[in-house]
């Protein structure tokens, strides 16, 4: 099922599609007023087009797709991170005091789980198995998977973005998402980034766990 998912979400048209289904339900639904059980049913969907605009980008960047295992964890916690707005809906305040959103919706996440995969990945290398463990996998499209979320929030709402160091509430322009995700639809092959590992794209990990042949690099790019 990956391998479709992520086949769809390399295309060019397909990111257009989400992002404008990202906009719409930003400008149309009113979202915010709503209670919360409607704002996740309309908000996550959301989240969850905007990491699959990125995937697909990283996905054209490479020219071929990622392990399974680092995809899903990307799109699922693309999602999950809102998990923690629960505790103030039941009346706790212990993530929320004194932030707009809770202190998991800020950088120092990302980095930690940044960290932790660069960790990992040093001690795999170091003993000799360049393949990434599945632990590693986990954190890296963790990592991926909650920038992605940020992305959007931090155009949506403000966020202490730079907690613990500060909780001044940070929130850029609306437009800026909208450009952003512009920006990433636009990548296309040959945009080499260096923080991509290259384990994380390793066609082995992949082919095991799919039948289907992969694509050639006309079909991962869009036309």
């Amino acid at each position: 099922m990956f391998y479709w998912v992520a086949t769809a979400a390399a295309k060019k048209w397909a990111g257009v599609l989400l992002t404008l289904y990202a906009f719409a339900t930003d400008w149309l639904t009113g979202w915010h007023g709503l209670n919360f059980v409607m704002r996740g049913l309309l908000d996550e969907p959301a989240h969850l087009a905007t990491a699959l605009v990125l995937l697909g980008a990283l996905i054209r960047v490479r020219e071929t797709q990622p392990d399974q295992c680092f995809g899903w964890m990307m799109l699922a916690c693309s999602v999950l991170i809102d998990i923690d707005h629960l505790p103030a809906e039941f009346g706790f305040k212990l993530l929320t005091n004194g932030t707009p959103r809770p202190y998991t919706h800020a950088l120092w996440v990302v980095i930690a789980l940044t960290a932790a995969w660069a960790i990992g990945r040093f001690f795999s290398v170091g003993s000799g198995r360049p393949q990434p463990t599945k632990f590693e996998l986990i954190l890296a499209g963790a990592a991926w998977g909650i920038s992605a979320h940020f992305i959007r929030d931090i155009a949506t709402a403000p966020m202490s973005f730079w907690w613990p160091i500060t909780d001044i509430a940070v929130e850029a322009p609306y437009w800026s998402y909208i450009v952003a995700l512009g920006v990433i639809i636009l990548i296309g092959p040959g945009w080499r980034l260096a923080c991509l590992d290259d384990a994380l794209w390793d066609e082995r990990n992949y082919d095991a766990n799919k039948s289907e042949t992969r694509p050639d690099s006309d079909q991962m790019s869009a036309r």
